[in-house]
């Protein structure tokens, strides 16, 4: 048992390489896009509360795909919003938690940044309401589900359309929810699991160094931070398109609760400090891995 167990773990410098601040006025309008769909979500409510169409079960069900569709989207604002917080982001949702695996043991896994409930109930949401618009119309309803100038068949259609890419794109979001990568961390190594294609495990007597860089998430994303660490095999493919590259393992700072570059600073003190790596399968490893216990500044 090394002196690491028996201490508390040691506070990292952290050194700035990405620059995550988001501005006054993205806050601002974040804030603002989340009440406003809030109280869009009060709004239907309050209809449906009023038995508004009460003896039209098609308007309740109308009702219904709205208030989700608005709370929803008001989650995917509140979450962006929770991670313009560091500290408070951390409070709310784990930056790291604790894994086993069969082989390495006790070890850490990073938890990564995720609206899929919001955006799976915006979805289920927007597919509820277009078919509920769809049926009262050809119903022949009058309650208006569909906007006036849109209460035709050409609305109709349309609003039924709108439902079965909602239904399929939600039936994707489900599907990705249980594909998602997971990057773990243990004493002997680190491990990435790709559900449609296995497992890599990484030695730490396997990476040479450790270096941050960035990559092309989206088109709106371009510079997104990734930990890089860089093998002593220089042959070995890539397996994530996205992050990987050939003879470098990627973990992807930008998509991980983790701070980027404290998640950066950490994994470069594991590689440099092999008694410390032993943290990792420890109860405090968790608490390790947030900026509040490496007295990170909020600004």
């Amino acid at each position: 048992m090394t002196e690491y167990l028996s201490t508390q773990p040691p506070v990292v410098p952290v050194v700035r390489q990405w620059n995550e601040r988001a501005s006054r006025g993205v806050i601002a309008f974040t804030a603002v896009m989340a009440v406003a769909l809030l109280a869009a979500a009060s709004g239907w409510l309050v209809m449906a509360i009023r038995d508004d169409g009460a003896e039209n079960f098609v308007t309740i069900l109308g009702h219904i795909g709205a208030i989700g569709l608005f709370l929803g989207a008001a989650g995917l604002f509140g979450a962006r919003l929770l991670t313009m917080f560091p500290r408070a982001a951390e409070t709310v949702a784990p930056t790291a938690t604790r894994s086993v695996d069969s082989e390495w043991g006790s070890g850490i896994r990073l938890r990564q940044e995720s609206s899929l409930l919001s955006l799976e109930l915006t979805l289920a949401g927007c597919a509820l309401f277009g078919f509920a618009a769809w049926w009262e119309w050809h119903s022949g309803g009058t309650d208006g589900l569909l906007p006036f100038s849109r209460n035709n068949s050409g609305g109709a259609i349309g609003a039924l359309v709108f439902s079965t890419v909602a239904l399929a794109a939600l039936v994707l979001m489900v599907f990705a929810r249980f594909a998602r990568v997971r990057w773990e961390l243990y004493p002997a190594g680190i491990i990435c699991r790709m559900p449609m294609r296995g497992v890599s495990r990484i030695g730490w007597s396997e990476i040479s160094s450790i270096r941050g860089d960035v990559c092309k998430l989206s088109a709106q994303y371009n510079a997104a931070p990734v930990v890089l660490a860089t093998l002593t095999d220089s042959s070995r493919p890539a397996k994530h398109k996205l992050f990987d590259r050939v003879g470098e393992l990627g973990i992807p700072a930008c998509i991980l609760r983790c701070d980027s570059d404290l998640l950066l600073a950490l994994v470069k003190h594991l590689l440099a400090e092999p008694d410390s790596r032993d943290l990792l399968a420890t109860e405090a490893a968790a608490a390790w891995f947030t900026g509040r216990y490496h007295q990170l500044p909020t600004n």
